[in-house]
Formats: C-alpha cells, sequence, structure tokens
C-alpha cells in the first residue's frame, strides 16, 4: 500500500532520481568488464612478454590472432619460463594505475589483467 508523507516523500524523490542512474552506470560498467573477460583467449603460445610502466604486457597468439594484453608484473619477472610456449592464461579484475607514467597520481581504474599463466604440454 503506498501512501502520501509529505515532506518525507518530497525529500526521496530527489534521492531516488539521483540513484537510479547511478545504479545503471555501475551495472553497464560491471557489464562491460565481464564482457571483456569472455572476450579475452584461454589457451595460445606466448610471443612477446615486455615491462611497461602501468602493467606488464604479453603478446598471445591463438586461433583467432594476435592479442596484445595486461598482465602483472609477477609474469614479466619470468619470461623465460613462458616465452614461445603454449600458455593456458588466467584473468583477475585488478585496480591497475590510472596515470600517464609509474608516478602515482591517486587514480586508479579496474581492469581484467593476467595474473597466472600455466604452461601446458606440447606446442
Amino acid at each position: 500500500m503506498l501512501c502520501y508523507q509529505g515532506k518525507k516523500m518530497k525529500r526521496s524523490f530527489p534521492l531516488i532520481t539521483i540513484m537510479i542512474p547511478c545504479i545503471w552506470l555501475v551495472s553497464c560498467y560491471s557489464s562491460s568488464i565481464a564482457q571483456n573477460v569472455t572476450q579475452q583467449p584461454k589457451v595460445g603460445v606466448v610471443k612477446e612478454i615486455v615491462n611497461g610502466d602501468l602493467l606488464c604486457y604479453v603478446t598471445l597468439v591463438d586461433k583467432k590472432g594476435v592479442h596484445s594484453l595486461g598482465a602483472s608484473f609477477d609474469i614479466c619477472a619470468a619470461p623465460t619460463k613462458y616465452l614461445n610456449k603454449k600458455v593456458r592464461a588466467y584473468y583477475q579484475i585488478e585496480s591497475i594505475n590510472d596515470c600517464q607514467s609509474a608516478e602515482p597520481c591517486g587514480k586508479t581504474k579496474k581492469e581484467s589483467i593476467i595474473t597466472q599463466m600455466k604452461v601446458l604440454k606440447g606446442k
């Protein structure tokens, strides 16, 4: 049962009009990250590993083509373990520094990156 509560009803109306767009934006942002995760290659051959300012970058080749992917710095620490080998890539959504350089600027963004790779038998 809905009833009119005078001033309370008037005060809650602006709050609702603000909350609905916020919820919509968060759900769109979350679904775009989830969509990117499903499109990322799971298995491929590592052709290049480069240590960047903000991320480690892995070039992975699979049946669909060449993919340049962000990865954790742990992967860059052991390039010979993965280079020219077939791997299974495991992804997680991480907070990444969103600055122009490695210097902290206080801004971050959520991004799906490779956090672990397992070398597979065969090529």
